[in-house]
């Protein structure tokens, strides 16, 4: 599967923002132009889209924050995979691939990311893909953390 992760441009940005979840999903996702609109206050917080060849099917964002202790650097706090691509194995190919991009910074302690407590179904996505939940909540949101090997 040729799943890629590449920067949000003006190129692929109407396609980011188009892409919606399910309707059963989407109290537990924020809207894709309010991701994208972030990072252009965040210099820290990166948006990608999400593309299986060259088609955009998701969007996530990568959150950098070099001020933070090394075990708290690195969050996706984005991942989205618009409605009519789920349930086809993108997501966890995508994840893969962020895990991926972040586990070659050789200051990558553990990759970290929070999910609702009402959203069983991200957790146990998050949990096949290799996090484990924590102790922590980050404004009621159970922090989940990975730990590249």
């Amino acid at each position: 599967m040729n799943i890629t992760l590449e920067k949000v441009t003006q190129q692929n940005i109407r396609d980011c923002v188009q892409l919606n979840v399910g309707e059963s999903q989407q109290e537990f996702v924020a809207k894709n132009v309010n991701t994208i609109a972030w990072a252009y206050v965040d210099p820290n917080f990166t948006p990608y889209a999400i593309c299986h060849d060259t088609t955009v099917i998701g969007l996530l964002a990568i959150e950098d924050i070099p001020d933070n202790e090394p075990y708290d650097r690195y969050w996706i706090p984005r991942f989205m995979i618009g409605e009519q691509f789920q349930g086809k194995g993108y997501g966890k190919h995508a994840m893969q691939a962020a895990i991926d991009m972040l586990s070659e910074k050789a200051d990558c302690e553990r990759i970290r990311l929070s999910v609702w407590p009402e959203n069983p179904g991200a957790i146990e996505f998050y949990k096949k893909v290799g996090f484990i939940v924590t102790d922590e909540m980050l404004e009621d949101e159970i922090v989940m953390d990975y730990y590249p090997k």
